[in-house]
């Protein structure tokens, strides 16, 4: 006993054996932590890991009353298996003997991406992800039962990978090389399509192949990721847009789980089915921010416009860079798109002139420069007329990131 008659508190010893080198195992991180902030604590032991580092053996000879974990391969899982504790794993992969397994699902996550696909008038669709990695082949199945509801047989790229199997990170890799596979599959594809990517990596590399390929995104090929991880997405050129996986939720519901195994004998703690969490919904971003262009013509322009970011100096110009007559493409574009060649140019100068006035400290002057327009005057008129502020008081409104490192 202690003083003042308090009986002693001895708080759980759990182990997170989830990496932290991705967005997704962070989400859930944050998500267990938001659980022990409302609970009884626990004393949290995190080692720093990626998805596929063993289990250090001086782990053995500690004392842990659970764990949560996500698992890439049955070794990991054996290694933890051995503490002897209640386990939640949320990598969905290998059921814990005394434990529960919670991941996000993949028929939610093919719903998603159809109908975000669909609601932009794509009806041609595909899958590309990592022949052999289990979620790559969950997502790839629920993709074609859903596109077959509704009546759609997708293309599947099937990579050509050793046929043993290989965790996510030796797909990944392999994945970085230019595959030839995959830039002729991308080729053949009938235009405009959708293409789903088993995660964010596999869809910045369909960007990447398309981009080599002269393949225009997202005007032919539209391209859509999971996972949302932030870093990976904006990287991608043009940024890739993502299905959002409610990982709080996940790492929320894994500590609850385990919060409830641990409180009883573990012999109880009989495994269950696997429980999955609707992920959020999809952050669009410029890989699928377009409504399908039929004309070709018109889809090759328009990425040459957004690539250049409205740095063209005139409609001819642009009508010669794909091969047809100025008013051939002003015809095709109004039937396409609804307005003029010029004024797409327009739109996309200033939605880049606004993200760096609102983004950054540059003089008017120089942005100006930056995007094509001839003087500060030109794009203080062309500013007010389209956003219905002028870039002062538009910079004044919003934050400047980036103010201390621009001098």
């Amino acid at each position: 006993m202690m003083d003042g008659g308090l009986k002693e508190f001895e708080p759980k010893r759990v182990l997170l054996w989830i990496e932290s080198s991705r967005a997704y195992g962070r989400g859930c991180l944050l998500g267990i932590a938001d659980y022990c902030r409302t609970h009884d604590p626990w004393r949290l032991v995190h080692v720093e890991r990626d998805l596929e580092q063993t289990v250090p053996p001086f782990l053995a000879a500690m004392r842990f009353d659970g764990v949560i974990s996500r698992s890439e391969n049955r070794e990991i899982a054996e290694a933890l298996e051995s503490l002897g504790v209640p386990i939640v794993d949320l990598r969905g992969a290998i059921q814990p003997t005394h434990g529960h397994m919670i991941d996000t699902d993949p028929s939610a996550c093919a719903e998603l991406a159809f109908e975000h696909f669909w609601e932009r008038g794509l009806s041609t669709m595909a899958f590309c992800g990592y022949e052999g990695v289990d979620w790559s082949d969950r997502r790839r199945d629920a993709f074609a039962a859903y596109s077959s509801e509704r009546n759609i047989k997708i293309s599947v790229f099937q990579s050509r990978a050793q046929p043993e199997r290989h965790g996510t990170l030796w797909h990944e890799a392999q994945g970085e090389r230019e595959d030839p596979g995959l830039s002729a599959w991308l080729r053949a594809l009938p235009k405009p399509v959708a293409v789903f990517a088993a995660n964010d990596v596999r869809g910045r590399q369909v960007l990447t192949a398309c981009s080599a390929s002269g393949i225009a995104v997202p005007e032919q090929v539209a391209v859509l990721g999971v996972d949302n991880d932030e870093v990976i997405c904006e990287l991608s050129h043009p940024q890739l847009s993502s299905i959002e996986p409610d990982t709080a939720a996940i790492g929320y519901a894994g500590a609850k789980t385990l919060d409830r195994l641990m409180a009883r004998e573990k012999d109880d703690a009989k495994p269950t089915a696997l429980r999955l969490v609707r992920p959020c919904g999809v952050l669009t971003r410029l890989s699928t921010d377009i409504a399908a262009i039929d004309d070709l013509a018109v889809g090759e322009a328009v990425s040459i416009i957004r690539e250049r970011s409205g740095n063209i100096s005139s409609v001819e110009e642009l009508a010669a860079a794909v091969g047809v007559s100025r008013a051939t493409l002003e015809r095709r574009f109004r039937d396409a798109l609804g307005r003029s060649p010029r004024q797409e140019i327009d739109r996309v100068r200033l939605d880049r002139a606004r993200t760096l006035v609102r983004r950054t400290t540059y003089p008017l002057h120089q942005i100006a420069n930056m995007v094509g327009y001839s003087n500060s005057s030109r794009l203080l008129d062309a500013y007010r007329r389209h956003f219905g502020i002028t870039p002062g008081a538009d910079r004044d409104s919003a934050d400047q990131p980036y103010a201390d490192v621009e001098s």
